[in-house]
C-alpha cells in the first residue's frame, strides 16, 4: 500500500505523523529514513511508529556500504564501541572543518572538503584514500589506499548484516587502512592492543561491542550475519 505526503525540510514529522490513521491499518511496516531525521527527532519516529501498534522495523540510510559499521564501532563524537557513551564529546567533521585552531586533519576514505573549506589554512593534513578528491589536493601526505577488492575484512550493512570481505586483487603501492595503521603505530612505538590484521580485530569487535558476537562459520561461507539491536 501507498501513501504520500509531502514534507518541507524541517517538517519530515509532522508529514509523517499525518499518515497515522492508514498506517495503523497495515499489518507491519518498514520505516527507511536519511539524515533528514536525526537526533531528537529519531525518538520521536520510534515514538511514533510504537504508538500504531502494529510491528514496525527502522532502517537508517546512510553514506556509504560500511557507514553502519563505522557508527557501531564508534565513529561518532559522542559515542564508544557499541554506543556505549564517550567520556567527553569529540568534534564532529564540521566542527572540524570550522576550527581555526586545528593542528592536523587525518581523513580515511571520505572528502570533507568538496563541500567545505578547512578553516584552519595551516593544519596538517594527512590523506588515505584512492582518489585525487578535494580533500586529497589539500594534504601533505597521501596514503593510497587499497579499495575494497584489495583487501580483507567485514562491513555491517544498513540493516545490521555483517558480511566477509576476501581480497580479489592483489596490487603495488596500496596498502588496506588497518595495515597503515598497524605500520604507524610500530613506528611510534604504539600499542594498538590488538594485532593490526582482520581476523584478530574481528575477534576483538565480536568480544567488546555489543551485538557483533554472530556465527563465525555464517560469514566465513559468504553469508551475511545478522548483528544483535
Amino acid at each position: 500500500t501507498r501513501f504520500f505526503s509531502f514534507a518541507n525540510p524541517g517538517e519530515e514529522m509532522a508529514a509523517v505523523e499525518s499518515l497515522r490513521d492508514q498506517l495503523a491499518k497495515e499489518k507491519n511496516l518498514v520505516i527507511l529514513f536519511s539524515d533528514a531525521i536525526k537526533g531528537e527527532a529519531v525518538r520521536r519516529l520510534v515514538a511514533f511508529g510504537d504508538s500504531l501498534g502494529i510491528p514496525v522495523k527502522y532502517v537508517a540510510l546512510v553514506d556509504y556500504a560500511n557507514s553502519r559499521g563505522a557508527i557501531d564501532m564508534g565513529l561518532v563524537p559522542e559515542l564508544l564501541p557499541g554506543y556505549q557513551p564517550a567520556p567527553s564529546r569529540g568534534m564532529n567533521i564540521q566542527e572540524m572543518l570550522n576550527a581555526p585552531d586545528l593542528d592536523a586533519l587525518w581523513v580515511i576514505g571520505a572528502n570533507p572538503l568538496e563541500s567545505a573549506p578547512l578553516a584552519a589554512t595551516r593544519a596538517f593534513v594527512v590523506v588515505q584514500e584512492m582518489f585525487m578528491t578535494e580533500t586529497a589536493q589539500r594534504a601533505d601526505i597521501i596514503l593510497p589506499a587499497a579499495s575494497a577488492y584489495e583487501k580483507d575484512g567485514t562491513f555491517t550493512n544498513v540493516t545490521g548484516e555483517v558480511q566477509r570481505l576476501r581480497t580479489a586483487l592483489k596490487v603495488m603501492g596500496t596498502k588496506p587502512d588497518l595495515e597503515i595503521f598497524g605500520l604507524l603505530a610500530k613506528e611510534l612505538g604504539i600499542n594498538l592492543g590488538v594485532e593490526a590484521k582482520p581476523d584478530p580485530v574481528f575477534n576483538e569487535i565480536r568480544k567488546v561491542v555489543r551485538g557483533y558476537n554472530v556465527p563465525l562459520p555464517v560469514i566465513a561461507t559468504g553469508g551475511a550475519a545478522q548483528t544483535a539491536p
